[in-house]
């Protein structure tokens, strides 16, 4: 942090998303500082906004127009010519791009700093299209957030919980998860990314395209997923465990109401029903936690339908306390 200079590059390096926390936080503060701070950043984003849409528009080169738009800001004694120049150069785009989207220099720069989250509470799910058109399903208690500049040359988003991504083709902006140290890399594609505290893992699922998977700690451990693979990366030790799985599309059940359990123990199933159903269930038999299950449930069926559905497999019985739930071991039987 000593050597960081808030410099033209490391602003547009804030605007693309690509700057750890604490030199964030440094570039928010010095945003705060005053007006002129807060009108540099403003021009900055204004000249990566409005080339990025020209671009979309026209296929101009986005690499080497903010190549030559960086060393025009170097210049601050020629930047009123730059700025006749930039009007004369592309006036029309820039017209056509900001009157459809209703864009305005001083409601984008009081947005700069503003990241834009998309939750779910317990026992909700939710589905939200993002600026570029990707598609995102939120499972119950998760979270997705982006930059407020999404719209720069590189997508990424932080998240908490469970999401299934659509992800809108752009071979010039990749598409980046980041969540649990693992950042997940995209161009076009179709997975499912679940963050698993409890379990200190995440494990991201594959059902189209290709998705580069790359911890940032220590090891800087990588994968290449394709379709029907899944991989498993510990939170803790950082390492990844990648193995085909043929039911790929069972992952992302949940996004139509259903569940979907694989050989999975009475605790993994619990932790499931607790997170829908937004009730607290206790073993009073430990016992029973690793007793495993296959099949599939409509969250309309509600808990107590699953609860003795579940009770032909296991010996077990429960009984409510209050809003919650509690399993013991059924010795009748």
């Amino acid at each position: 942090m000593a050597d960081f200079e808030i410099n033209d590059e490391a602003l547009v390096a804030y605007l693309d998303g690509e700057l750890d926390a604490a030199r964030a936080a440094a570039v928010e503060a010095w945003y705060d500082a005053s007006e002129e701070n807060r009108k540099r950043l403003g021009e900055v984003y204004y000249i990566l906004y409005v080339h990025d849409r020209i671009n979309d528009a026209s296929g101009i080169d986005v690499e080497q127009a903010l190549r030559r738009c960086r060393e025009r800001l170097h210049d601050r004694a020629r930047r009123a010519m730059w700025r006749r120049g930039l009007a004369r150069f592309s006036a029309a785009a820039i017209v056509v791009v900001l009157l459809a989207g209703g864009w305005s220099l001083s409601s984008s720069v009081a947005r700069l700093t503003r990241p834009v989250t998309i939750c779910t509470e317990l026992g909700e799910r939710s589905q939200a299209v993002l600026p570029d058109g990707t598609k995102v399903w939120l499972n119950s208690s998760s979270r997705v957030e982006y930059a407020a500049s999404f719209f720069s040359r590189k997508r990424r988003v932080t998240m908490d919980g469970e999401a299934y991504f659509e992800v809108a083709h752009d071979k010039r902006a990749p598409f980046v998860v980041s969540t649990g140290g693992l950042d997940i890399r995209v161009l076009g594609t179709r997975f499912n990314v679940h963050n698993d505290p409890e379990r200190n893992s995440v494990t991201t699922v594959l059902l189209e395209g290709s998705v580069e998977a790359a911890s940032r700690g220590r090891t800087r451990n990588t994968a290449l997923l394709h379709p029907s693979q899944q991989l498993v990366f510990d939170t803790q030790t950082e390492n990844m465990l990648l193995t085909d799985i043929p039911s790929a599309e069972r992952s992302i059940n949940w996004i139509h109401g259903r569940f979907s359990f694989e050989h999975s123990t009475f605790e993994e199933i619990v932790r499931e029903l607790t997170r829908y159903y937004n009730v607290d269930i206790r073993f009073q038999d430990d016992g029973l936690r690793q007793m495993r299950f296959s099949g599939d449930f409509q969250v309309e069926d509600g808990i107590y339908h699953i609860m003795s559905v579940l009770q032909l497999t296991y010996k077990f019985n429960y009984r409510i306390v209050g809003n919650d739930i509690e399993i013991y071991t059924n010795t009748d039987l």
